[in-house]
């Protein structure tokens, strides 16, 4: 693990145009102001999110990618639900990737993206998180397993900004009654009975055992697995 304390550092990455910044405190354990919000799933440039477009698709084949939601589980409309991902290692080189603010526990490498539903902010990614600037290592047979929430919901461009709201009031959106937050939030509508695509991603740079993080060039890679999202 390597920490950054420079803001600076952090602009120059990608992760400023989908993650939003952080104003610095006096140190690494002091609270930053909420990012701003800006969810990749509003950011599409017709085939992805706008942060892969310089990025080389499997530049390194060893990592693995799948992305899955439990087949019991019912989807209606405007519900909540999670997605399991799983990033495996199985090749022979080590990779780094960006884990965002040190008190965050999903990585900012690791999202979800669709352009038919909404994805979620990892909860661990609202209020307030340090100002460190932290990359992991994945080694050869390391894996990483994330549960990513999303919502049978139409995306909406003010969803991350609702997202923060019921935060500051206590309040995880997913877990808000379907009908109480559409009252509140006229605005979102819910998916027609369906499938759906839904995508994960991971960002990495290839470090080839050396375990430097590019941190003025970002990643160079990402590995991408879909999944279709049933809605009844």
């Amino acid at each position: 693990m390597k920490k950054f304390f420079v803001l600076i550092l952090i602009s120059a990455l990608f992760f400023t145009a989908c993650q939003g910044g952080y104003a610095a405190p006096p140190s690494d354990t002091s609270p930053a102001p909420d990012p701003d919000p800006a969810p990749p799933a509003v950011q599409a440039n017709g085939s992805g999110p706008d942060m892969i477009s310089d990025l080389i698709k499997d530049e390194y084949d060893g990592i693995e990618i799948t992305v899955n939601v439990l087949e019991r589980m019912a989807i209606i409309p405007g519900a909540p639900f999670q997605a399991t991902v799983l990033v495996e290692n199985k090749g022979d080189k080590t990779v780094s990737y960006i884990q965002g603010s040190g008190s965050y526990n999903t990585p900012q490498a690791l999202f979800l993206y669709s352009e038919a539903l909404q994805t979620v902010r990892p909860q661990d990614h609202l209020g307030l998180a340090t100002a460190d600037f932290v990359t992991q290592e994945l080694k050869p047979g390391e894996s990483l397993l994330f549960k990513l929430p999303a919502m049978a919901i139409a995306p909406n461009t003010d969803f991350d900004g609702y997202t923060f709201e019921l935060f500051d009031e206590g309040i995880y959106i997913p877990d808000m009654d379907w009908s109480a937050l559409q009252e509140r939030f006229p605005g979102l509508v819910a998916l027609a009975p369906g499938d759906y695509a839904l995508q994960a991603y991971f960002l990495y740079n290839v470090s080839d055992g050396g375990g430097e993080f590019d941190m003025f060039g970002g990643p160079t890679g990402y590995a991408v697995a879909e999944t279709i999202i049933g809605v009844s």
